[in-house]
């Protein structure tokens, strides 16, 4: 059974996706700092890099955008300038300071890099992405059989008009003609609407917002696979059972919404998600997995543990990699762990059974909605692996260097440690009557706390009405937080003060 749990919290919204109760995927976007992936600008170039053939596009963000050569000669760019690829060997030649331009962003900003821009726009619905100024009806690569994707093609040329083209999404498989005209026509007006407006805007300008957290799930995530949605409050559930009404779809009518404050907790889902704070991952047949994030690539180290194996070094050392490859497939995803990924398994010699591990890794990765390459397997015996990288991954999101040992280690961020304690708090308020709780804490993390961020435990304390108090303990020495004591206000209160 199939599980998309969607839960809120003051700092984060997040969704999960469970299969027989275990975690296949974790989405979480910050509430105060939203991805801007998949919006749209008019945008005024602000500064050319004839050297790193790139420029600067003002669109009205507090950073200027980055656009590649690469990235601004898109098909739809390239036809409005009647210029052909192959004679643009500078960007100088094709833009200039002051010239206007419609992007959309395709990369947040992760550390000291900008956002990334790209001239090639497209609008995403369940079935198809729609593409302005093309010609072209593409079908996804996930649609293997032969006539469907025939019918298809077919049916994205009747369809398409105006001269805007189509990629027709896997979850178009089997749907209707008018099924998918209809989300054609509706993007269709979404973009008219647009152009109208970049036409009579000033740069730099926000035309289109991609969809909120729910949207997304809903057009990349939900089939006729997902057998329960859990929301935690009426107007979400509106909100998803709106979404599924509104494309009348055989596939999505079985599907169960169900109101519940309280599905993380039912579902275990906190216990697995701490799973992705560890550099160390067990595995259910006595290996282990190392999962060492750098600044310029992630590195896996796979261990044989308890495995005893096989008869001999080479089966046992096949098998505990086959299965540690599913895991890692896991864990890359749930991270969202991107860039250069090099796996270190344990060695083999065969051929064959390194081939294996290669086809291994590529059915594990087909499903990846970020573009994974395998890359092969180095002189080495180390398989490097390629994933897109369009944003900050969860480690780096929920971790900070730690300035105690210079950059040599890494602490729990301020955003983890508002997790956690509203986590505390949300499970101390569940179980019992308390007005107030003490939690005990390093002398580290207290002082952390204390400087930098009791504006947001006022926070927690306001959402849930409820004081929070925080004492020194010099034998913890990590970002553990332990409750002390819970209770009526005044009785903590008269502790303190006895203290």
């Amino acid at each position: 059974m199939k599980q998309v749990l969607i839960n809120s919290s003051i700092f984060f919204d997040q969704a999960v996706i469970l299969d027989n109760g275990k975690l296949m995927d974790y989405f979480h976007e910050e509430k105060d700092n939203k991805s801007v992936i998949g919006n749209i600008y008019k945008g005024r170039v602000m500064n050319i890099l004839p050297g790193m053939q790139a420029a600067f596009v003002d669109i009205g963000l507090e950073k200027n955008a980055y656009l590649f050569l690469d990235d601004l000669l898109s098909d739809k760019f390239l036809r409005e300038k009647n210029i052909k690829k192959r004679e643009v060997d500078n960007i100088n030649k094709v833009l200039k300071k002051g010239d206007e331009l419609l992007v959309q962003i395709v990369r947040d900003p992760m550390g000291e890099k900008n956002i990334a821009v790209t001239t090639d726009i497209s609008l995403s619905g369940k079935y198809i992405a729609f593409i302005p100024k093309s010609i072209e009806v593409n079908i996804s690569k996930k649609i293997k059989v032969p006539d469907e994707r025939k019918r298809l093609e077919q049916l994205g040329y009747e369809i398409m008009n105006e001269g805007n083209g189509m990629i027709l999404r896997t979850f178009s498989k089997n749907c209707s003609k008018e099924e998918i005209e209809k989300e054609y026509n509706m993007l269709s007006s979404v973009f008219m609407h647009m152009e109208q407006e970049y036409r009579y805007s000033y740069a730099p300008k926000l035309l289109y917002q991609n969809n909120a957290l729910i949207e997304k799930l809903f057009f990349d995530y939900i089939d006729s696979t997902v057998n329960e949605i859990y929301v935690e409050d009426k107007n979400t559930a509106d909100k998803v059972v709106n979404l599924i009404k509104a494309y009348n779809s055989d596939e999505l009518k079985d599907i169960k919404v169900i109101e519940s404050n309280d599905s993380f907790e039912i579902f275990n889902v906190e216990m697995q998600l701490n799973m992705l704070f560890e550099r160390k991952v067990e595995l259910d047949n006595g290996g282990s997995i190392f999962i060492d994030v750098t600044e310029a690539l992630t590195v896996i180290d796979v261990n044989s543990g308890k495995y005893v194996g096989i008869d001999n070094i080479e089966d046992t050392a096949l098998a505990i990699n086959i299965y540690a490859l599913d895991e890692i497939g896991r864990q890359v995803k749930l991270r969202n762990i991107s860039g250069i990924i090099i796996i270190d398994f344990i060695d083999m010699k065969n051929k064959d059974n390194i081939n294996l591990l290669i086809n291994k890794a590529k059915s594990v990765f087909k499903d990846d909605k970020a573009k994974t390459n395998i890359i092969g397997m180095t002189k080495l015996n180390l398989m490097e692996i390629t994933r897109k990288k369009d944003k900050e991954n969860f480690f780096n999101l929920v971790t900070e260097e730690c300035k105690h040992c210079r950059g040599g280690g890494r602490t729990g961020s301020k955003l983890y440690l508002f997790l956690k304690i509203e986590g505390i708090v949300r499970k101390v308020l569940k179980n019992t009557s308390s007005e107030a709780v003490v939690l005990k804490i390093g002398y580290m993390l207290y002082n952390r706390i204390h400087e930098n961020c009791m504006d947001i435990v006022d926070k927690i304390e306001k959402r849930y009405n409820i004081k929070i108090y925080f004492i020194k303990d010099k034998k913890i020495l990590t970002d553990e937080i332990v409750i002390e004591k819970m209770g009526k206000l005044d009785y903590i209160n008269s502790i303190f003060k006895q203290k």
